[in-house]
């Protein structure tokens, strides 16, 4: 089975919209693509009729909805026109197909007011773990009538610190129960004593973890490479596959390819040392896949510490405050998360939670991260950016800042969750500004790793 690739998502779910006339678009930066529309009659004064709290509710609501799976209650907040000419099928196509690649619904991310030919139109950010989906809610009054679902993307520029003349790379493929999947190795063209395998973050990501025209695997990759690193890096199961995270358990979701890729960088390549760069969930990961690889160091950026269900409570009430307004569609999402992260603290794994199986939770009931990582005979770094809203710098980040020697835990006050600097209080739309991986981090990584812009420091020998 062939995984959608964007452009056939973006396209299939733009196709299946209904929209007004010439009004989608208006107010947001969107792909090139074309919708298929329909017409209404003329728009009320909805401006000075209809309260606009109460509007941003029924499109928070609505969108909450449609990532709950309760399609017929959103079709039922759809005018009688377009009830007529969009089914709940069609309703549930679109939306499934927009949201094809990335993964889980977190939350609302923010809600932007506009209006398009007397229409007031409202633009929910819906986040998921592996990109966000811009839906544009139209209304006349109080009625939905018109809807526009839009996978925000862009276009990918190199940073400044990647030397595409140092280094070369070429395709390869790596053997999983579920399919093959596809991979990149990234050779410095002098060789490397040095080789890392980078593993994602929850969600169904593509080998460069792209978000937005955001790429910080490539990033990495092309960093380090630079630096006379070498690199591999691959595209996850659950995006490679058409496999959901639910049907997996720890070891399939994250784990096993990890081991695999882990192999084939060392039979691919001269590399005298190996290691595990994990983010967010890769990192969680990553004292695991380093204690079953028995010879391969781990740096961990963005780690949890805490139990997973701790995070997702956290992350969920973080953007339903954003905005200063909390909706009672957002309340009635943060109490469904708060009671399923109460049961999975109890130990009722019963139909899994948060989109991973009972499996998942089984496997990481007694996996202790930090524990894991102290008791390695290998190097372990941990970096953590302090922007970070999904993987906390006050609540994650000090265990292991506690556990590892002090020149081994490195926090980055400025960089967010993809390591990536900002300003102000953190949020998603940053993550779609074009921006980069810190050159800092880059640096700091192949210094660690012995690359050129330092000598390699052991955490066995030297401590």
């Amino acid at each position: 089975m062939r995984r959608p690739t964007r452009r056939d998502v973006l396209y299939a779910g733009a196709a299946g919209l209904l929209g007004l006339a010439g009004c989608q678009g208006d107010g947001e930066t969107t792909t090139a693509t074309t919708a298929t529309t329909t017409t209404t009659a003329s728009p009320t004064t909805a401006a000075t009729t209809t309260d606009p709290d109460a509007q941003r509710e029924a499109a928070v609501r609505f969108v909450t909805l449609l990532a709950d799976g309760a399609f017929e209650d959103a079709h039922g907040m759809l005018s009688a026109s377009v009830r007529e000419q969009l089914s709940v099928a069609g309703l549930r196509s679109a939306w499934e197909q927009t949201t094809a690649v990335d993964g889980a619904f977190v939350g609302v991310a923010g809600v932007e007011r506009t209006t398009s030919q007397g229409y007031d139109v409202l633009v929910v950010r819906a986040q998921f773990e592996a990109g966000v989906v811009a839906v544009q809610v139209t209304f006349d009054a109080a009625d939905i009538v018109g809807l526009y679902f839009v996978p925000v993307a862009g276009e990918y520029t190199p940073p400044e610190y990647a030397d595409e003349s140092a280094f070369a790379e070429r395709e390869v493929a790596l053997d999983s129960p579920a399919c093959s999947l596809g991979a990149t190795i990234t050779v410095p063209n002098g060789g490397a004593d040095a080789g890392v395998v980078l593993v994602h973050g929850s969600g169904p990501h593509d080998r460069d973890e792209t978000i937005g025209p955001n790429k910080p695997f490539k990033d990495l990759a092309w960093g380090l490479a630079s630096r006379s690193v070498a690199v591999l890096r691959y595209e996850k199961r659950t995006y490679a596959c058409g496999v959901a995270a639910d049907d997996l358990d720890f070891e399939a979701l994250v784990v096993a390819d990890a081991l695999t890729a882990l192999s084939r960088l060392r039979a691919e390549t001269d590399v005298s040392r190996t290691a595990v760069v994990g983010h967010s969930l890769g990192a969680y990961a990553a004292p695991r896949i380093a204690a079953r690889d028995g010879d391969a160091d781990a740096f961990l950026l963005a780690a949890p510490s805490r139990p997973l269900y701790e995070l997702i409570p956290d992350q969920v009430a973080y953007l339903a405050e954003l905005d200063g307004t909390v909706t009672d569609a957002e309340r009635e999402q943060l109490t469904a998360t708060r009671e399923t992260a109460n049961r999975l603290e109890a130990g009722d794994y019963a139909g899994g939670g948060f989109s991973w199986s009972a499996d998942f939770w089984r496997a990481v009931a007694d996996y202790a991260p930090v524990e894991t990582a102290s008791g390695l005979d290998a190097d372990v770094y941990a970096l953590q950016g302090g922007r970070d809203y999904q993987v906390s710098a006050t609540a994650d980040f000090p265990a292991w800042r506690d556990a590892l020697p002090e020149e081994r835990a490195r926090l980055y006050d400025d960089l967010n969750h993809l390591f990536m600097a900002g300003e102000g209080p953190p949020n998603p739309g940053e993550y779609f500004a074009e921006s980069h991986v810190a050159a800092s981090v880059v640096a700091d990584l192949a210094g660690w790793l012995g690359g050129k812009d330092g000598t390699r420091e052991r955490l066995k020998s030297d401590v």
